[in-house]
């Protein structure tokens, strides 16, 4: 399968949790107080960022990729420091559960049980990845989000039971679930460390590799929602919830970036260099014709798009919507030339430091305008830390990689071919199992 076909299927699949994603949205906002929906999503936007500092799912892939080592190899040796991490975290959650009274104390325990399905999933997935297994790493990465839609919807509106808390519990459930598919379909990997000896050598790599990789992982999942935090610090849990769902509309124009970043990195990975800079490039290009398109659609529609999904309480996010549309417009492209330092140079320090400037700009800003404009001026401080460092992260890239300028920016004509082309392939495809 070419990478456009992959970059299909991956879009397909980010689609469909996509609308899961908003059918959670819209669920969570109808059946939960704007207070407690706002205190539920900063819950799950925690330990995400906690998850990603402890996944080897970057390292994983790197060494299955472009280090070339077996995947079983490199899947068992992982899961030797993974499973322990997972253990760690939970019992974190236990303490917090004992020692902190209230509902922050409940929050904590499900915080830490949390983190084993994520850190577990995360880095089992960046060996599908990195094989090229493109179905069997979007189910495993969508079945949680389908899992929780159903354990939310039996808990709030089945059970009746409508606090942050409850759908808290639910969400921690759903994650333990997703796991299914990685315990039958890598029942080998699971019982590696019974038939083999530990690698140390591959282990020492995994984990300087992931103190790196996961860091910077935190870091940017910590960037994409600092904003709602210093929302919910500096304006209200009210603003909070509101600000949430122009995150989530906003967020959607990433869609096609992600899925050309995942159809493209294996091959990012094991291609030479020069090819590997020429697939980044003819990816951004796709990228920013597609996402332009989206924004400006977006941007058009979103004060009705908003009362729809989330109810007239939800009309002020219209506007931090579209200037999120510009931020969103501005970053879309970050996650293909990451892919190229990370899976391709063996330097994630490269996006470590990016997001670290994303990061501090967007705190910078949003304590200046927070308390003056409030979610509206959290919108744009992250638009201003987009803007910053995917400029940043353009030179760089220029810098390292065998391109030009125009490589990234100049719509060709085998660009606009390679659409029809998909169409053909895409209908190969569906034709080839009844043939």
């Amino acid at each position: 399968m070419g990478i456009a076909a992959g970059s299909f299927l991956a879009l397909t699949f980010r689609f469909g949790a996509t609308f899961l994603w908003a059918a959670i949205g819209v669920l969570t906002a109808r059946a939960l107080s704007v207070e407690d929906r706002g205190a539920y999503a900063s819950a799950v936007v925690f330990t995400s960022a906690a998850g990603g500092i402890t996944s080897l799912g970057a390292a994983t892939g790197f060494f299955v990729a472009n280090r070339k080592r077996l995947p079983a190899d490199v899947a068992g040796n992982a899961l030797l420091i993974a499973l322990p991490m997972s253990l760690l975290a939970a019992a974190a959650g236990a303490a917090a559960w004992l020692l902190i009274p209230g509902e922050p104390g409940r929050f904590g325990f499900f915080a830490g049980l949390l983190l084993p399905p994520n850190i577990v999933r995360n880095t089992l997935n960046g060996v599908l990845l990195a094989e090229g297994k493109l179905v069997q790493f979007n189910l495993s990465a969508n079945l949680p989000v389908g899992a929780g839609f159903l354990l939310l919807l039996a808990v709030l509106v089945g059970i009746g039971e409508r606090s942050a808390v409850a759908a808290l519990a639910a969400w921690t459930a759903a994650q333990y679930l997703g796991l299914l598919p990685l315990v039958i379909w890598g029942r080998r990997w699971w019982s590696w460390p019974l038939r083999h000896r530990p690698d140390g050598r591959l282990l020492r790599g995994m984990l300087s590799f992931t103190a790196v990789s996961g860091l910077a992982g935190a870091v940017g999942l910590l960037n994409y929602r600092i904003d709602l935090l210093l929302v919910v610090t500096l304006d209200s849990r009210e603003g909070a919830g509101i600000y949430a769902s122009a995150i989530a509309g906003a967020e959607a124009l990433w869609l096609f970036s992600s899925a050309i970043a995942m159809a493209s990195f294996a091959r990012v990975g094991a291609e030479s260099r020069a090819e590997a800079a020429r697939i980044t490039a003819a990816g951004v290009r796709h990228t920013l014709l597609i996402v332009t398109v989206g924004a400006g659609l977006l941007a058009a529609v979103a004060p009705w798009a908003m009362v729809l999904l989330f109810g007239s309480d939800y009309r002020a996010a219209a506007l931090p919507l579209r200037i999120l549309c510009i931020g969103t417009l501005l970053y879309a492209p970050q996650a293909l030339l990451n892919n190229y330092f990370a899976n391709q140079l063996g330097r994630p320090g490269i996006a470590l430091a990016l997001g670290l400037l994303s990061l501090v700009v967007s705190v910078v800003l949003g304590l200046a305008l927070i308390p003056g404009l409030g979610f509206v001026g959290a919108a744009w401080a992250t638009t201003a830390s987009y803007l910053i460092s995917g400029a940043a992260a353009i030179s760089l890239f220029l810098w390292l990689a065998p391109v030009g300028t125009r490589d990234l920016w100049r719509l060709r004509r085998a660009d606009l071919e390679r659409y029809p082309a998909l169409a053909r392939e895409l209908t190969r495809l569906v034709r080839r199992p009844g043939a």
